[in-house]
C-alpha cells in the first residue's frame, strides 16, 4: 500500500500484519488496485466521505477475516473487482435494511411508550416477564442451527453471509433457519396472546 495512505488504511494493514502476516501483500494489493473503485461505487450510493471509509474498511476487515481466501478470490482483475463491488453493494443493502428496521422500531416504541406510560401497572409487568419467560424456552427448545443462526442476526447484528461463514454453511441455509426459528416465534406469540399472556 502507498505510503500516503489513510490512517483508516494503516489500522487495515496494521490489523492484517497482526492477525495474518501471510495476507499482508495480497490485502496490500488489493487494496492499491481496487480501492478507488469501490470509493466511486459507495459516492454512487450517495453515502457519506465517512461513512464511506467506514464501509472501506469493512470490506478488508472482511476480507481478512475469510478461511481459505487465496481459493475464494477469482484471478482476473475484471472477475475479482466484480467480487469486491458485490460484497460492497450486499453490505451497503444490508446497512440500509439494518437501519429502516431500527427506524421502525423506534418509531413503533416510541408510539407504545407514548399511549401507556400511565397504564404500567404490576400486573403488565408481570405479564411481559411471563411472556419473555415463554418467548426465551421457545428459542431453547429449537434445533441448534435455528437458535445460533437468529442469536447472531438479532443480539450481533450479523449479516446472512458473515452468520454463514460462522456457521460454515451457504446463505441460503442460513435464510432457510431464521425463515424457521421466526416462523416459530410468531406461531408461539400468537399462542401466548390466544392465553392473555400466559406460558405458551
Amino acid at each position: 500500500m502507498s505510503r500516503s495512505s489513510s490512517p483508516r488504511s494503516s489500522k487495515i494493514i496494521d490489523l492484517a500484519s497482526r492477525a495474518r502476516r501471510g495476507r499482508r501483500q495480497l490485502i496490500e494489493e488489493l487494496f492499491d488496485r481496487h480501492v478507488g473503485v469501490l470509493r466511486l461505487f459507495l459516492r454512487g450510493w450517495l453515502i457519506s466521505p465517512e461513512e464511506t471509509e467506514d464501509v472501506v474498511q469493512e470490506i478488508f476487515t472482511r476480507l481478512m477475516g475469510m478461511d481459505k481466501l487465496e481459493e475464494r478470490l477469482p484471478e482476473s482483475t475484471q472477475r475479482l473487482r466484480s467480487y469486491l463491488l458485490t460484497m460492497t453493494n450486499n453490505l451497503i443493502v444490508d446497512r440500509k435494511r439494518k437501519s429502516r428496521v431500527r427506524n421502525a422500531y423506534v418509531a413503533t416504541q416510541s408510539g407504545i411508550e407514548a399511549e401507556q406510560l400511565d397504564e404500567l401497572s404490576p400486573e403488565r409487568i408481570v405479564a411481559a416477564q411471563l411472556e419473555l419467560e415463554a418467548i426465551r424456552s421457545v428459542i431453547l427448545d429449537m434445533p441448534l442451527n435455528w437458535r445460533v443462526a437468529l442469536l447472531l442476526q438479532r443480539f450481533r447484528n450479523m449479516s446472512y453471509e458473515e452468520i454463514a461463514l460462522h456457521m460454515g454453511v451457504e446463505v441460503k441455509q442460513v435464510d432457510n433457519y431464521l425463515v424457521r426459528a421466526l416462523r416459530r416465534l410468531r406461531r408461539a406469540r400468537r399462542k401466548i396472546e390466544a392465553a392473555g399472556g400466559g406460558l405458551c
